[in-house]
């Protein structure tokens, strides 16, 4: 496909390409055709266009848009496992993952040149009717209108603009929104209930010794329980992170997939935490177990072989056997390949099984904040973000399950501010 168009520059008229980046047409020794009349150039841009059309001659390659996508994606990847990136293979593997198992499947075989809002419109039509979460398409679009910005800049096509703009349920596309108005939204990861909490420590505290897995175990729900940590944080402890004399835990490290990252999610995420006497009972014990089982390894959740961490599935699979264990799971164990495999069959917990703890660790703080004497700054640093918003807005609107008594004291304070009806 092209778009021949004539242009004047500089007194003179040349003949630019809309459809591949405005590029200007060459002649055979690849000099910058110019004409001193507008008549003349357009003559010869009508018959280059026949040519074109004849398929006669060719005056650029054209680019699937599938194959560029793809290219974007592992390029994406290639550039997070770069030594010193901000960026994780985890936070851009998306691209990848999108391609293999939507676009490759639902996406109209399309240049590059040719996408716009109706391609997407049509894009998003195919995901609903094979039963593609909403969520899940509009972070596709997502995905792509980044996409299609980097093509921009790398001069591939010059307009995107149709696409750029269109968004899901706009532009005639209301019929693409779900019947359901819940399902616009992404799903509430609940707070984890103190019952349900002290049942899983207890749990714990009684099996430690039992075996190298209930110690891990052990040692993963201290770790959620008392800072509220992420996984790929806990992950990433050194045994040399922790100091019992001052008794601070240094959080400067995460372990992603493809190794240790000397980074955290985030600017505030590298922080150092304090923990109380009692709390440095649990920490000691897990922290002698794993130096007494792996003393050689510098991770503190020692693999059994190697000089890395225990992996990312070993990780989940701990977190819900002990999940089955006190009750707040069914599950499903089987093996594949010759390895054990779950399926989590019924859990409150199915989609947050540790973020669950540390949003339990940040609700307590800001519900408690004034009593206690917290100050925004000492939560938001402690949950590891640069801005209280951040800390407000993610964990301050759970709806946790609050006593009937303090529910009325509440509603009497809200009955004298309005002063209607107290009387």
């Amino acid at each position: 496909m092209s778009d021949l168009r004539v242009c004047k520059r500089k007194g003179l008229f040349v003949i630019q390409d809309y459809a591949n980046g405005r590029k200007q047409i060459k002649d055979k020794n690849n000099q910058k055709l110019v004409f001193k009349y507008k008549k003349e150039a357009k003559a010869y841009a009508k018959e280059l266009t026949g040519a074109i059309e004849r398929k006669e001659i060719k005056l650029v390659d054209r680019h699937k848009f599938m194959d560029k996508f793809k290219e974007y994606g592992l390029l994406r990847i290639a550039q997070a496992e770069m030594e010193g990136s901000r960026e994780t293979v985890g936070g851009v593997s998306g691209y990848k993952s999108y391609h293999d198992n939507y676009l490759s499947l639902h996406f109209p075989d399309v240049y590059l040149d040719q996408v716009d809002g109706s391609t997407l419109e049509e894009f998003v039509k195919n995901l609903k009717a094979a039963k593609v979460p909403h969520k899940t398409n509009e972070r596709i679009i997502q995905h792509i209108q980044t996409f299609l910005r980097w093509c921009l800049f790398k001069k591939l096509h010059h307009d995107f603009s149709s696409a750029l703009e269109w968004r899901i349920g706009e532009f005639g596309s209301g019929y693409l929104l779900p019947e359901n108005d819940a399902d616009l939204y992404e799903t509430e990861c609940p707070v984890i209930d103190p019952e349900d909490a002290d049942k899983v420590l207890s749990y714990l505290d009684k099996h430690k010794n039992r075996s190298r897995n209930d110690a891990l175990a052990y040692g993963i729900f201290t770790f959620l329980a008392i800072f509220g940590l992420r996984s790929s944080e806990i992950l990433g402890l050194h045994k040399s992170s922790i100091n019992f004399e001052n008794r601070t835990v240094k959080i400067d490290k995460a372990f992603v997939r493809t190794g240790l990252a000397n980074k955290t999610k985030n600017r505030g995420s590298k922080r150092t935490l304090d923990f109380t006497a009692s709390q440095s009972k649990h920490l000691q014990w897990f922290f002698d177990y794993m130096f007494a089982a792996r003393p050689h390894n510098k991770y503190l959740f020692a693999g059994s072989r190697g000089n890395g961490p225990i992996g990312s599935y070993t990780f989940r699979r701990l977190v819900w056997k002990t999940y089955e264990a006190v009750g707040l799971a069914k599950m499903r164990w089987f093996t594949q390949s010759n390895t054990e495999q779950y399926e989590v069959i019924e859990s409150k917990l199915a989609d947050f099984p540790t973020k669950t703890w540390r949003h339990y660790n940040a609700t307590l703080m800001i519900d408690n904040m004034k009593v206690l004497g917290l100050t925004p700054n000492y939560i938001k640093e402690r949950v590891g973000h640069t801005r209280w918003t951040t800390t407000v807005d993610r964990y301050a609107n759970h709806n946790r399950k609050i006593r009937i008594e303090l529910r009325q004291e509440r509603a009497a304070k809200v009955e004298a501010a309005l002063g209607l009806y107290n009387k």
